[in-house]
């Protein structure tokens, strides 16, 4: 895939991020959480680039609709970027064909540091557990809902790039 479009790409990963979230807000923030845009998550198990435009679509996402602030920035975004991280490295492990390893990946990562963020930014700090399984719980949801749809488009995908080789 030439460099441009790799740019196009993840341009497009960011803005539909950041459109899905818009759309969404309303349950897309906050300890419970279903946040639609995370389906985007699962491309950078495969495409490297996908992990650049969901970070920038996770940041900008929680910079306009957030409404925590700086740490939903850098925290939240550190979530989105150490789970598609952690996803990309267990690409190869694969349970009939499914990334489950690499997708439980992005849960437990937003699980953990979303859930110990709004402790501390909440003042609630003793709530950290239950956050952590809000959190987890509305994520792994989402990704259930999308792995079907990763697949599908993952197909189209695969299609068109070998195409342009």
């Amino acid at each position: 895939m030439k460099k441009s479009q790799k740019i196009v790409n993840c341009a497009l990963f960011a803005a539909i991020y950041v459109a899905l979230c818009a759309v969404f807000q309303s349950i897309s923030f906050g300890p419970i959480q279903f946040r639609f845009a995370e389906i985007l998550c699962l491309f950078s198990i495969d495409y490297f680039w996908a992990f650049i435009g969901v970070t920038i679509g996770c940041f900008l996402s929680n910079t306009f609709f957030g409404g925590l602030g700086i740490a939903d920035m850098i925290f939240g975004t550190l979530a989105t970027v150490i789970g598609c991280l952690l996803a990309y490295l267990f690409r190869n492990v694969r349970y009939k064909g499914n990334p489950f390893l690499s997708a439980s990946m992005i849960v437990i990562a937003n699980a953990i540091i979303i859930g110990i963020e709004l402790g501390y930014i909440l003042s609630t700090p003793d709530l950290i557990p239950l956050y952590m399984l809000q959190v987890g719980i509305g994520e792994l949801v989402v990704l259930a809902i999308g792995l079907p749809l990763y697949k599908r488009i993952k197909i189209y995908f695969d299609t068109k790039l070998s195409d342009q080789n």
